[in-house]
């Protein structure tokens, strides 16, 4: 029997194509792996995220957030986080495109992801009130 090991080449490789395909759309056609983490308001799916990727989550400044986050975990040699924003299939072209010029890269020392929060939420046309968005704010984080 062999040793498997998680984070060989060939594992990487394989992960960049299941995020290319994922980028291209097909997880409307077929179900590419995933981890989701789903539940009531306030009963900790923030924490959950923030426990696995060890960036702090806006929830300590009571904001809601209304729209998906996808995290990605990767390993880099440099480590980094990369955010923006993926719209929803029925924007029009001129919203995609203006949803896809949403990029922050943030500091991995001192992540903020309150400022960005709360940029994509202006970003996504949300105002104060209670309405969620079908985006999905992207949260790529690089490490060893």
């Amino acid at each position: 029997m062999t040793t498997v090991e998680l984070q060989s080449q060939d594992h990487r490789d394989l992960l960049d194509i299941v995020e290319k395909l994922r980028s291209f759309g097909l997880t409307r056609y077929i179900d590419l792996p995933q981890i989701i983490v789903c539940g009531d308001q306030s009963t900790g799916k923030s924490s959950v995220l923030e426990a696995i990727s060890g960036l702090s989550s806006p929830t300590k400044d009571h904001l809601c957030t209304r729209f998906a986050i996808e995290l990605i975990l990767r390993r880099d040699e440099t480590p980094g986080v990369n955010i923006s924003v993926i719209p929803r299939p029925d924007r029009t072209p001129e919203e995609g495109a203006s949803l896809s010029t949403f990029h922050y890269q943030v500091d991995i020392a001192h992540p903020d992801l309150s400022s960005v929060v709360n940029g994509a939420k202006r970003a996504m046309s949300l105002s104060e009130v209670k309405v969620f968005s079908s985006d999905t704010l992207r949260v790529e984080l690089r490490g060893p």
